[in-house]
């Protein structure tokens, strides 16, 4: 049955049947190639204009000529199922009442076909200007370049993120960085430790030092929070052995305008401080990423995706509002408490973006992951509304 939303006419059967494909298809990050073939396929039978670049991201063009270019965004991986016997229903998804069950759902092949579905509704109304879906690899890796790469190509006025929002406006996010501090010392016989210099233990005068750092001040979106996720000594297992060699990582959330020496600098002087009369010698440094994508690109980048946000009376909410409410979705403003694809578009370009997307973002990567149909319709009609009203 076809459903109306404000002049969009969105063909629900269609749409859920090819979030039901989507999830079927696994697509671990790095491994996107079936739900790229979905997504190229379905984009030419809607009539847009396909292209698959050398990463493997996937667009589909629509143009009216003479106006500014609409970025939409979806990412096409996702995170993977531990145990499905975990879940009551099944991950490799199922349609129960009003709701579609399964891996991605949400995060985000529901999100994704919904733009494609709205994208292509906009088409013969769209007056001037051009509508870019993009279904982009690797996000759940690092978040920002592969988009970064497609928006250097077409070249967007305003993105818009597709990440969930449950229909709610978002205009900005903290960002992510991947501290990786090391510490080196000296091997010896644990019978003996004075005559090495124990690594393990250095990190872990550092890691009780940075719990008592000072985080930024707060900001509108949330505060710049350190959090440690991993150690690891060498060598590993230490059978009577000091070890000469510890790493740790943190997760830094940050702000906007902060810079990866913003974020570098105050854990040096902690661990400065933490190794003073000590023989250990330390580093932070960016972890890097560094992965292959499906077409065997080698992908290397920096694990900093910079915070962004945009004030209620910027250019791209107020448009972004209008359109919203034009589709008949009330626009109540709101932030991602992750980090997004954003990070490559506003964060490191400064294009304007916004995100807007349905599902709950709570459900992201854990069991029983599920997205409501009624909120894949209206956000279908709410992207063919923020395309339509973006391009004028």
């Amino acid at each position: 049955m076809k459903q109306t939303g404000k002049g969009f006419v969105i063909d629900e059967e269609r749409l859920t049947s090819f979030v039901l494909r989507l999830i079927r298809e696994e697509s671990p990050s790095g491994k996107e190639r079936g739900v790229a073939q979905l997504v190229a396929a379905e984009l030419e039978r809607l009539g847009f204009q396909v292209e698959v670049d050398e990463l493997g991201n996937v667009t589909g063009t629509i143009e009216a000529g003479g106006g500014p270019c609409i970025l939409i965004d979806s990412h096409m991986d996702t995170v993977g199922v531990t145990d499905p016997a975990a879940w009551s229903y099944s991950p490799e998804g199922q349609r129960v009442d009003g709701r579609i069950y399964g891996r991605g759902a949400m995060d985000m092949k529901g999100p994704l076909a919904a733009s494609v579905y709205g994208a292509a509704a906009a088409k013969d109304l769209l007056r001037r200007g051009k509508i870019v879906v993009s279904a982009t690899v690797a996000e759940e890796f690092v978040e920002g370049p592969a988009l970064a790469r497609v928006a250097k190509r077409v070249n967007p006025a305003f993105v818009v993120i597709c990440e969930a929002t449950s229909l709610k406006l978002a205009r900005g996010q903290r960002g992510r960085a991947e501290i990786r501090v090391e510490v080196f010392g000296r091997p010896a016989h644990s019978s003996r430790p004075e005559l090495g210099v124990n690594a393990a233990q250095a990190m872990a005068d550092i890691v009780r030092e940075l719990r008592d750092l000072e985080p930024p001040p707060r900001h509108a979106i949330g505060g710049g929070i350190l959090v440690l996720t991993d150690i690891i000594s060498r060598p590993y297992p230490g059978l009577s052995v000091v070890p000469d060699y510890c790493v740790a990582t943190f997760d830094r959330r940050t702000l906007p305008g902060e810079t990866e020496e913003d974020v570098l600098d105050p854990v040096r002087r902690v661990i400065e401080q933490a190794l003073s009369g000590s023989e250990a010698e330390a580093k932070a440094t960016i972890a890097e990423d560094d992965f292959e994508s499906y077409t065997g690109e080698r992908v290397r980048a920096p694990n900093f995706a910079p915070a962004w946000y945009f004030d209620d009376d910027a250019e791209v909410v107020r448009r972004a509002s209008a359109g919203l409410e034009r589709a008949g979705i009330t626009s109540e403003l709101t932030h991602y408490a992750f980090c997004t694809n954003g990070s490559g578009t506003a964060g490191r370009l400064g294009i304007p973006t916004i995100g807007f997307g349905p599902g709950e973002e709570e459900l992201a990567h854990r069991v029983d992951e599920y997205i409501e149909v009624d909120q894949l319709r209206a956000a279908a009609c709410g992207y063919a509304a923020l395309a339509q009203q973006l391009t004028e």
